[in-house]
């Protein structure tokens, strides 16, 4: 071996090295995801608007959403197979987005624990729900929630209920394996296709599916009849309606009398998130790909900051225009991981130059690995038209 080239090797083993000692891929890929339902076929339209996406910095891709408790999980994995064949057809990236909070009405042996004429009957699911109350006599059997509009939910899951998380378990090691298998058979120059997982829909007790004083009575009663005052998300620990976090509190022996404390809220949060990625870890991802997704104060926020997962949050109005104001900057402090991301975003009717400034400066943020445009439709019209402006100021993300 020649003195040069001897150089040239010693050279490249101390770059390698200095790579591996950091834990950091040498080279970031960043994305743009349109979210929606997995159900729904746009990857056409984004191969039409948007390829080809060779060499750009961002490269713009599908968020397939699943609710993973919402319907059979085998219809899940066909949903979720057709997903990757499209991907690759269409040479469209994707994220897989897995929520078992939000919906999960196919597994009514896990909540109904009050109609007894009703499919999964079983008094013992009072302690698979939350209560208002320390004692399962306080389980609740509705709950609300406000995404543009308020509408009513099943009761909240007891998040730490060992029957709910043996579900979660089942179900999400089910789609991950076949996102594995996925990923493996793709080819090297194509694994950019899966861009991530996000392993959890947007962790927030108490106001994604909040409960109001003397709920249960409103059951029986026209949804004409409910409460409409919403809640108020930073007013931790009852968010401005009634307490929830009790059953939580007491399967996981945190505690089961007194006050519920913020402190008790936060702690329930990051239990979750940790036993959600400690099933995708599993699967041994890389770390960069696996993401966890919360919200609300900067207690809420520290959920999603846990081991064997990267960060994510939600940012709207003024957050998606400044983004580094936000205090989820504070818990990226505490992070080691290598990547973040902007799990939720929008900044809906702005021109063309306040898209590309307010999505420069999101790429151009540290460590940031992908923005998710809730929901697609904000570029994708419905009507089958684009978002001219919005469209122009993707492309220039060069």
């Amino acid at each position: 071996m020649t003195p040069f080239r001897k150089k040239i090797l010693l050279a490249v083993t101390a770059l390698w090295l200095v790579a591996v000692s950091c834990g950091r891929p040498q080279r970031q890929v960043q994305f743009f995801f349109l979210n929606d339902y997995h159900t729904i076929d746009n990857y056409k339209r984004i191969s039409d608007t948007f390829n080809p996406q060779s060499g750009k910095k961002v490269l713009v891709g599908r968020a397939v959403l699943i609710y993973l408790l919402e319907m059979p999980v085998e219809e899940l994995v066909t949903s979720l197979k057709r997903n990757f064949a499209l991907s690759e057809e269409y040479d469209v990236p994707l994220l897989v987005e897995i929520d078992p909070i939000s919906f999960w009405k196919d597994v009514p042996w896990l909540w109904n624990w009050w109609d007894e004429s009703a499919p999964g009957y079983n008094p013992d699911n009072r302690n698979n729900v939350e209560w208002f109350g320390w004692g399962n006599d306080n389980a609740v059997k509705i709950g609300w929630i406000n995404w543009g509009v308020q509408f009513r939910m099943l009761p909240m899951a007891n998040l730490l209920s060992p029957a709910y998380q043996d579900e979660v378990k089942q179900r999400m090691r089910v789609l991950l394996k076949e996102t594995k298998r996925w990923y493996r058979s793709l080819p090297r120059d194509k694994k950019y296709l899966l861009g991530g997982i996000k392993l959890t829909g947007e962790m927030g007790l108490g106001f994604n599916n909040w409960y109001y004083p003397d709920g249960n009575s409103y059951y029986d009663k026209p949804e004409s009849e409910d409460p409409t005052t919403g809640v108020s998300i930073y007013d931790v620990p009852a968010r401005g309606v009634a307490q929830i976090g009790y059953a939580a509190l007491s399967a996981a022996g945190i505690k089961s009398e007194g006050e519920v404390t913020p402190e008790d809220i936060y702690e329930v949060e990051s239990r979750f998130c940790r036993f959600i990625a400690d099933v995708a870890a599993e699967f041994r991802f890389p770390r960069e790909m696996l993401f966890l997704h919360s919200c609300g104060t900067l207690g809420d926020k520290m959920a999603c900051v846990q081991e064997g997962a990267c960060p994510s949050w939600t940012f709207y109005h003024d957050m998606g225009l400044h983004p580094e104001e936000t205090n989820a900057m504070d818990c990226l402090k505490e992070s080691d991981a290598p990547y973040w991301a902007m799990a939720e975003w929008n900044i809906w009717d702005q021109p063309e130059d306040v898209w590309y400034e307010t999505l420069q400066l999101c790429f151009s943020l540290p460590r940031l690995k992908y923005v998710t445009l809730f929901n697609g439709s904000t570029i994708l019209l419905p009507d089958g038209s684009v978002n001219e402006g919005a469209v122009s100021a993707v492309k220039r993300l060069e």
